[in-house]
C-alpha cells in the first residue's frame, strides 16, 4: 500500500465515523419529532404520554416563516436601466420559484432542516429543458 493510499484510507474511515454519528443524530431527532420521546422499551401496561410540543413548534414556525414569500432585488443605482434589470431579476427568480414548485419544497425543507439540524438545496442547469432545476 502506498503512502497516498494509506492516507486516503484513513480519510475514508474518518469520514465514515463522522457520517455515522451524523446519521445517528438524524435518526434520533426524527424519532423525537415523530413522538418517540421515551427512552427504553415500554413495560407491559405502562402508559406513556407524549405532548409533542417540539413538532407543534417546528410546524408552526415553518408555516409562519414560509408564508408571504416575495422577491426583492435592489437596483445597482437609481438609473432607469438599473431599475429595469432589478425588476427583470425579480421576475426570473419568481419564474424559477414557480417552475420548481419551491413553495412546497421550501416548506418541507424548512421542517427537515429544523428537525435534522441541517439542510441543502441542489441548484443545477437542465440543458435539455433550458431551465434552472432546484431539488432538496
Amino acid at each position: 500500500m502506498t503512502l497516498a493510499a494509506a492516507g486516503n484510507s484513513a480519510l475514508v474511515e474518518g469520514l465514515a465515523r463522522m457520517d455515522s454519528a451524523r446519521l445517528r443524530a438524524y435518526r434520533e431527532n426524527l424519532a423525537f419529532y415523530q413522538g418517540q420521546q421515551w427512552p427504553g422499551v415500554q413495560r407491559r401496561r405502562e402508559r406513556r404520554l407524549v405532548f409533542n410540543y417540539a413538532r407543534a413548534l417546528i410546524d408552526k414556525a415553518a408555516s409562519y416563516l414560509m408564508s408571504g414569500i416575495s422577491f426583492v432585488v435592489d437596483p445597482e443605482d437609481g438609473s432607469p436601466a438599473a431599475q429595469a434589470r432589478a425588476r427583470a431579476a425579480e421576475r426570473a427568480l419568481r419564474e424559477v420559484y414557480e417552475a420548481n414548485g419551491l413553495a412546497q419544497l421550501d416548506f418541507d425543507s424548512e421542517i427537515d432542516a429544523s428537525v435534522l439540524g441541517d439542510g441543502v438545496f441542489k441548484v443545477t442547469w437542465d440543458a435539455a429543458e433550458r431551465r434552472v432545476r432546484v431539488t432538496a
